[in-house]
């Protein structure tokens, strides 16, 4: 049994790539990215503390603060 496996000599369409753009950008008539500020990162450690302190130190190790 023979496969044929199509090569671009037989007329398979090769793709172009089209970049995509970045985080929030584009002007395509598809879906956006919303722009948010990043959360303060004081305020979240301060609420953090009084909920669970030990979860408050693992989070500031994570993020290296």
């Amino acid at each position: 049994m023979e496969v044929n496996m199509p090569t671009t000599e037989q007329g398979q369409k090769n793709k172009q790539m089209i970049p995509s753009p970045g985080p929030g950008g584009g002007s395509g008539p598809g879906p956006q990215a919303p722009k948010v500020e990043k959360p303060n990162t004081e305020e979240i450690l301060k609420r953090m503390r009084k909920v669970d302190p030990d979860q408050a130190r693992r989070y500031r190790q994570r993020t290296g603060e």
